[in-house]
């Protein structure tokens, strides 16, 4: 007897997968990415914030060493990048470094970022089980 398809957002799932399943999970991946992005953005910013209430240190927040991030700017990080940063490099490298990861990122991989981060989709990724 011939197994019944599973449907998810009334799309098929098949193996091979079908270009439905292709585009599905690609609005999926670009609207992870837009959350992250985000999720980064107001990190970043809120650890500035706080930075600026320290009026003793006056260089400038993205030249400021990696070491000073926020936690929640590390986690986000390394959920990103999968490896962690030390002294030597600048809030800014490790920007640079965490928009190219998230720019270059594939599907399977921002699936893996969302779970680890606990992002709520509306729609889920399809095809990876």
């Amino acid at each position: 007897m011939k197994k019944e398809a599973k449907v998810e957002y009334g799309i098929t799932i098949t193996k091979p997968w079908s270009r439905e399943m292709y585009d599905h999970n690609e609005e999926v991946a670009e609207n992870v990415k837009s959350m992250l992005d985000v999720m980064w953005r107001l990190a970043v910013d809120r650890c500035e914030d706080s930075r600026e209430e320290d009026e003793e240190d006056d260089r400038e927040f993205l030249d400021m060493d990696w070491s000073l991030a926020s936690p929640e700017m590390v986690e986000i990080q390394k959920a990103i990048t999968c490896y962690g940063f030390g002294c030597g490099y600048s809030i800014y490298d490790v920007m640079e470094q965490v928009e190219m990861e998230l720019d270059r990122s594939a599907t399977f991989r921002l699936k893996e970022i969302a779970e680890e981060l606990d992002i709520v989709l509306e729609k889920e990724f399809i095809g990876f089980n």
